[in-house]
């Protein structure tokens, strides 16, 4: 799926753990427009889900066969070997608990899909089985009058991505690769699948995104549009560890990490939980005791006034059945509960972006160290790991610009989430009073609106008349404890799709030179090399081919730079993360290494944002000398980072 290039580089992160939440969040005072038009389907399709009430959660797929919850990667699909698999079982084990619903692990971490996908080799179709364990899910489910959801992870490690996980490992936190643009086509084109060709899909559940790559390395923008365009009225739910909404309709409460749903919730809501000793199948499953008839039931009670619907996960075994201690347990609950259908309906649900754009790039007047304002958008927001931009022990006010990555027509919307970790211990840091403004130029920016925000955690939305936005400013004027910190926004339309109307540059052919503003001089491939990995030094302008660049777009955000002489594209040598990476030429290999997010900075000059590292292309500590390196770092709103982009 990648180039043979890829490998391990390091990459330090920070962990966090959330805390729960307690009150539905209001829409504060800002000015603009603030229509409740176009909530209704989304309302009405929550009132839905919740009033389910309680479901049943089914893992199955390599895991039951290795004895493991994270089976290992690319492991041969023949270990996949029930003798048949009866969903027909599992759906009358449901139904006999009063449920109303299944959901179906389709594909897990591992990779392996149990329905043959014509994506990959990781699925039935390549095992002993060879059966569609999805469509017959699909049909016994229905024929108990139950209905269906679908769980798919975005993580999938057979694209070589291991970023939470290794980031935990006591020897050293690393990073595995990056995910590519084939990854991106794998996935649309196996969600696709599943949501043609298997019927009405009432819940659509993802995994992986707040907790591995975040939402800019793998876009939430596109995987949302294709989800709603095919299944208009599908619940779309993430796995994301936290008690306060971010991505997807509904929120989930992972209850094994300790995440459940609070007091006062009246977030549309599932919480989920094993009857078992994990989410799969082991040897040790058919004689435990399992989640005794009391806790199930007194789950059902806790979550009822919460408008959390309680799903059960109940793991097939390897002969493809429930085992006959969770079929028991299932019926005897069914016979000891009945719904509270006097429960008052859903309250209205918090307006959200319900077309996000999915940025490129973020700059700020200030931050603390190492939590810069790409950490604000790249949508890592989870129990298990968080980032945020934070301006600890700097004045307010300050500011955070957003690039979208071109102008988008129907831009509306902008959703702040605070930063969730540790609140027990903290709530500095929760904007109060901001005023938010737009450009389609980087240039000149328009104030759209502005407003107060109480400081306690929750998520905020404010809302503008639809118009054509690249970028969008924050600028944070009070926060709890003087200094702001953002965990992670989402921008974009709300009653009507965003298209892009232009893009940052043309991409039309036009040959340009790249100046470093300290410096005066450009970017320069060393000795008009042409061999893959040549460098790329700072020089004189001599208006020669070697100096000389284009730009074309990849399509969503980011541009392609080809050297004029070469014909090759600048990239970071090495995949390196590591401020300081060296930048050179290569063959085109439409990888991230090779992407760059142009930003404006609206004076002139331009940041260069590497897709891959999030890191700036700079100049070597500052060097005005001739042959000087340019390389990449840490983003700090220096000269030497800054160029400009003039046509030659």
């Amino acid at each position: 799926m990648s180039s043979s290039r890829m490998n391990r580089r390091t990459f330090l992160g920070a962990a966090g753990a959330a805390t729960a939440a307690t009150a539905l969040p209001i829409v504060p005072g800002f000015s603009g427009l603030l229509s409740q038009a176009a909530a209704a389907d989304t309302q009405t399709n929550l009132s839905k889900m919740v009033d389910m009430r309680f479901g049943m959660f089914n893992h199955f797929s390599l895991g039951t066969f290795t004895n493991q919850e994270w089976a290992e990667p690319n492991q041969s699909p023949t270990l996949f070997a029930p003798p048949s698999v009866n969903c027909a079982q599992w759906a009358d084990a449901a139904a006999a608990a009063k449920m109303s619903y299944g959901i179906l692990t389709t594909k897990h971490h591992d990779g392996f899909a149990l329905w043959p996908s014509a994506h990959g080799t990781q699925n039935v179709a390549n095992s002993p089985y060879k059966q569609d364990v999805v469509r017959a899910y699909c049909d016994a489910f229905r024929a108990k009058g139950l209905k269906v959801g679908f769980y798919y992870s975005i993580w999938d490690r057979t694209f070589g991505v291991e970023a939470w996980e290794s980031r935990h490992k006591v020897s050293g936190l690393e990073i595995t690769d990056a995910i590519q643009p084939g990854d991106m086509t794998f996935m649309l084109g196996q969600i696709t699948e599943l949501l043609t060709n298997y019927g009405t899909i009432d819940m659509f559940m993802t995994d992986g995104y707040a907790w591995q790559m975040g939402q800019q390395a793998v876009s939430y923008q596109r995987i949302r549009s294709l989800v709603k365009q095919l299944q208009p009225d599908c619940v779309m739910i993430d796995i994301g560890g936290l008690t306060e909404p971010f991505l997807s309709d509904a929120i989930f409460f992972e209850e094994p990490l300790g995440i459940t749903a609070p007091a006062g919730n009246t977030y549309a809501g599932m919480q989920g939980q094993t009857i078992s000793n994990g989410w799969f199948w082991h040897p040790s499953t058919p004689t435990e005791s399992l989640m005794s008839k009391s806790a199930i039931l007194s789950h059902l009670t806790d979550l009822e006034p919460k408008y959390t619907s309680f799903i059960l996960n109940c793991p097939p075994n390897r002969n493809g059945l429930l085992d006959t201690n969770i079929v028991n347990r299932l019926a005897e609950v069914g016979a000891a509960w009945s719904p509270d259908t006097s429960r008052p309906p859903l309250p209205t649900q918090l307006l959200r972006a319900e077309h996000p754009v999915t940025p490129v790039n973020a700059y700020a007047t200030a931050f603390h160290t190492g939590e810069g304002p790409l950490h604000a958008i790249d949508g890592l927001s989870d129990v298990r790991y968080e980032t945020c931009w934070s301006t600890w022990s700097l004045s307010l006010p300050q500011s955070i610009t957003i690039d979208l990555g071109g102008v988008w027509s129907n831009v509306s919307t902008l959703e702040y989430l605070p930063k969730q970790w540790n609140r027990s211990n903290s709530t500095d840091g929760d904007i109060t009073s901001c005023t938010i403004s737009t450009s389609t130029d980087g240039v000149t920016f328009t104030q759209v609106a502005t407003g107060t925000w109480a400081g306690n955690g929750k998520t905020k939305l404010v809302e503008w008349p639809a118009r054509n936005v690249g970028f969008v400013r924050i600028r944070v004027n009070a926060a709890t404890g003087g200094y702001a910190n953002i965990g992670g926004l989402r921008i974009g339309g709300r009653t009507a799709k965003p298209a892009l109307v232009s893009t940052t540059l043309p991409g039309d052919g036009t040959v340009y030179r790249l100046v470093a503003r300290h410096s005066g001089k450009v970017a320069d491939v060393e000795g008009a090399g042409t061999a893959n990995g040549t460098s790329v030094l700072q020089w004189p302008w001599l208006n020669r081919a070697n100096q000389k660049w284009t730009f074309t777009s990849t399509g969503d955000g980011y541009y392609k730079i080809k050297g004029v002489a070469s014909g090759k594209l600048l990239e970071v040598a090495g995949l390196s993360r590591a401020g300081g990476g060296n930048v050179g030429i290569w063959k085109d290999a439409d990888a991230p290494q090779q992407h760059w997010a142009v930003t404006p900075t609206g004076d002139g000059n331009y940041l260069l944002i590497n897709r891959y590292s999030g890191l700036s292309l700079g100049v070597d500590e500052g060097s005005t000398t001739d042959g000087a390196n340019v390389e990449q770092q840490p983003y700090a709103s220096q000269t030497r980072q800054q160029w400009q982009i003039i046509a030659s």
